[in-house]
């Protein structure tokens, strides 16, 4: 297995980004191999909801939705962060004038089929924004069409055999009994041909595609460093099962996904406690390394998605993060220390407010916060309660002020906070931070069923339940500053020859302040078609 082999195209990561890329490079003549550090494939992608933000795609027409580009454009300048257009606004047009062009390459290219759905933009009163159609992910795809690599696709944390589309178009987590019958018939369908959905899907499509046109995949490779000669990028080092390779390459392409899991680099960025992150702990920053020592610039490096999650047990570890949806549902709120709320918790963006942080002390201003529930919400969503079996996570009381007690939580700020809330509730409108005000609000993850606002619940009747709300990363989103064709720059704007990157090892253009509820993997798919696509031409 050691010793030195020569391809024109080198990618490292099999998540979307990579496997887009790969895809691309290959359909256009390049020899290609992808190097995926882990035993098993697809990276934070297989893990996902599978989830794709794709304005202007090509499905939109099934749903009576019309979008255009000038309308995306207008949204992500709405929405951005100010002065981002400066530097951004390259890679914006880039990312919309091929995002439509990656989605049904795709699709003719795997055997996936992408499903769109009635998921809104979370800004969709903005200029540009939609009430839905802008959100597709993957439909059920066997795992057989992963062939030998079958056995060897990363596994979500949590098994759900529902899609996406099937998850959120029906308000699911209000309602798991009435749905769970329907859709019953089509579970057992699924598990008898081994059918698997969302990020699963996605990965074993994009895989399938890649095989069928001659990209090799090494497991367990790991890249070590970057080989540079005068300034060009020509291959990697690269640990292959514990023996020594040189694998040389006429481009190579990042796609190796956050630091998450990268202890120095979290602590330098992002300072604080962090904990239930919610991406395989491959995602140490291997990429981030080799590019800045190569002599890339890395920026937004202190940006990320960061989500309310829930503890689970993944791979043996007690506190691996799952994005929840509980908080979405009505009779709940979450409050900090002082047990005051302080962000409307329908917000996509909620983690943004997790990483506010006291100017002079650089101390997060809303940490410790915690969900506060009643006996309404345990009576109505009891599948959504905290479970007790993990120590730390279940916290009850017959009363607000033992149960604030026993968070460390200021009694009298909970208690004032909870009868604020519960009239707000009681009239459908919440007039300190306009949960259930928006579109996004009012039909993604609420109960349809609760009147007079699907999100707003009194909190007034015991026992009443805490969780405690922590900073929980799904995916840092800093890394290699690129120009619209994927190429690594260097800090003097001049590219970095031989060098792109892809994924959420890039600077991500959208930054922690996500455009849609896709706008992860969106990008990683279009950046990933992009570098493909320019590795592969500049061969030619």
């Amino acid at each position: 297995m050691s010793g030195e082999y020569e391809y024109d195209v080198v990618i490292v990561g099999s998540g979307a980004a990579g496997l887009s890329a790969a895809l691309r490079a290959a359909h256009l003549g390049a020899k290609v191999l992808v190097l995926e550090k882990a035993a098993i494939l697809g990276g934070t992608t297989a893990m996902s909801g599978g989830c794709i933000w794709v304005p202007n795609h090509h499905h939109q027409a099934r749903l009576g939705v019309q979008d255009s580009m000038d309308d995306a454009m207008n949204y992500i300048r709405a929405v951005s962060p100010d002065g981002w257009h400066n530097a951004e606004e390259p890679l914006w047009q880039a990312f919309v004038d091929e995002a439509p062009k990656m989605l049904r390459f795709v699709e003719d290219r795997t055997p996936i089929n992408f499903n769109p759905n009635h998921e809104p933009d979370p800004y969709a009163e903005l200029n540009g924004g939609k009430a839905f159609g802008r959100n597709v992910s993957a439909g059920p795809l066997r795992a057989g069409h992963a062939g030998p690599w079958k056995d060897k696709i990363r596994r979500p944390a949590v098994n759900v055999e529902l899609s996406y589309e099937e998850v959120v178009d029906t308000f699911f987590f209000a309602r798991p009994k009435r749905w769970a019958v329907k859709f019953a018939p089509r579970l057992l369908w699924r598990r008898l041909w081994d059918k698997r959905t969302r990020g699963n899907a996605l990965t074993i499509g994009l895989l399938r595609g890649c095989m069928d046109v001659g990209v090799n995949i090494w497991s367990e490779a790991v890249a070590q460093d970057l080989i540079v000669r005068e300034g060009v990028v020509i291959g990697l080092d690269v640990d292959r099962a514990g023996d020594d390779a040189t694998v040389y390459a006429k481009a190579v392409i990042l796609a190796s996904g956050g630091f998450e899991w990268n202890a120095e680099m979290m602590a330098k960025f992002f300072p604080g406690p962090v904990e239930w992150t919610a991406s395989p702990d491959t995602n140490t920053g291997d990429g981030h390394r080799m590019a800045e020592a190569a002599g890339a610039q890395l920026d937004h490096m202190d940006q990320a998605l960061i989500m309310g999650t829930t503890p689970v047990e993944y791979e043996g570890r007690i506190h691996h993060g799952l994005p929840a949806a509980d908080y979405f549902l009505p009779h709940s709120m979450i409050v900090n220390k002082h047990g005051k709320r302080f962000i409307n918790e329908k917000q996509m963006n909620v983690g943004l407010a997790f990483e506010e942080r006291d100017e002079k002390t650089g101390v997060r201003l809303h940490l410790p916060a915690w969900r506060i529930y009643d006996s309404q919400f345990a009576i109505k969503y009891p599948h959504a309660l905290p479970k007790k079996a993990i120590e730390g996570n279940f916290f009850c009381a017959d009363d607000l002020a033992s149960l604030a007690v026993q968070i460390d939580v200021d009694p009298a700020g909970l208690a004032e906070t909870a009868v604020r809330f519960s009239q707000f509730a009681r009239v459908g409108v919440d007039k300190d931070f306009g949960r259930g005000a928006s579109i996004w609000d009012r039909n993604r993850g609420g109960d349809p069923d609760h009147k007079p606002n699907p999100t707003l619940g009194t909190i007034e009747k015991a026992p009443f339940y805490a969780m405690p709300f922590k900073a929980s990363f799904l995916a840092t989103k800093g890394g290699a500053r690129t120009d619209a064709k994927a190429r690594v720059l260097k800090p003097d704007g001049s590219v970095l020859s031989g060098l792109y990157a892809a994924g959420n090892v890039m600077a991500n253009s959208f930054g922690s302040k996500g455009v849609g509820a896709g706008t992860t993997l969106g990008p990683c798919l279009t950046w990933g078609y992009i570098a493909g696509e320019n590795a592969a031409r500049c061969l030619k």
